[in-house]
């Protein structure tokens, strides 16, 4: 099949787990990398100065977050496959849905488009895979949509929803019909060694989508409207007051809206 990544020029390390883990488990794919100009430059030696500053004058627990995470993505890369670029078709884009991305994807006709960081795709750009535009998702959806799942799931004490879902991309945000799907079932307690294992369990997940893609001969069933919570950025000091707390809940997931949406799953036919 072809498999377009729609990444970009500076993916994250779980982009690059995802990717390096695909190409090397189902090498007979032809892959081909279409990268969107990341948005944010890097620091300056006087920022990061500004930084280190800053850390040291405001002891109290804002930074937290962002070290913990910086921790993890370097525990991340030990087990990122690398992949030699120079072997596989790459296209660039200024920004996602431009039309320099719609004519790289309409020259190198993908089977398959995995979103891998590049942004939310508008329907002028997901529906030119032949068969799906894919999106791996780090929460059990459409019960848990957006992002930071793992730790909106640790505040509201709901840890059976942090697993991983493979759908279609469709013009709702984590909406799309399931691929395959996973719960994360471990003994870890802290944020950071659940998303570490839920990220790896992630590549897998991956892989038997692509699979159940190749196959074909699927139908995507209805299983019904279910309560579906969204979910955004966290605020640091939320996180320093979850991680004082051993990560036991802050809140009810009964407090928190919801709407309904329809669950939809891929099938064998």
């Amino acid at each position: 099949m072809n498999i377009c990544f729609y990444t970009t020029s500076q993916p994250s390390v779980a982009s690059l787990l995802n990717m390096g883990h695909l190409v090397h488990s189902r090498p007979a794919h032809n892959y081909s990398f279409l990268n969107v100009a990341a948005e944010h430059p890097a620091q300056t030696m006087l920022e990061k100065l500004r930084r280190k500053y800053a850390e040291v004058r405001f002891n109290d627990g804002r930074f937290d977050l962002e070290r913990d995470l910086s921790n993890m993505q370097r525990n991340l890369a030990a087990y990122v496959h690398p992949i030699d670029m120079k072997a596989f078709r790459q296209g660039t884009a200024d920004t996602v849905n431009d039309e320099k991305s719609l004519h790289f994807l309409n020259e190198v006709k993908p089977d398959i488009i995995i979103q891998a960081g590049a942004g939310i795709m508008k329907a002028s750009t997901f529906t030119l895979a032949g068969i799906a535009t894919i999106n791996l998702h780090h929460g059990i959806m459409p019960d848990i949509r957006g992002i930071e799942s793992t730790f909106w799931c640790l505040f509201y004490g709901i840890r059976e929803k942090i697993g991983v879902s493979c759908h279609f991309i469709d013009e709702g945000l984590d909406t799309g019909a399931v691929i395959a799907q996973a719960p994360l079932e471990s003994n870890a307690k802290t944020f950071v060694d659940l998303q570490t294992e839920n990220y790896l369990m992630g590549r897998q997940v991956l892989v038997q989508s692509i699979d159940v893609l190749e196959r074909g001969n699927f139908a995507i069933r209805s299983e019904g409207m279910i309560p579906s919570y969204y979910f955004g950025n966290v605020n640091p000091f939320l996180y320093y007051a979850l991680k004082k707390r051993g990560f036991a809940p802050l809140m009810k997931i009964a407090d928190k809206a919801y709407k309904m949406k329809e669950k939809k799953v891929v099938t064998p036919v």
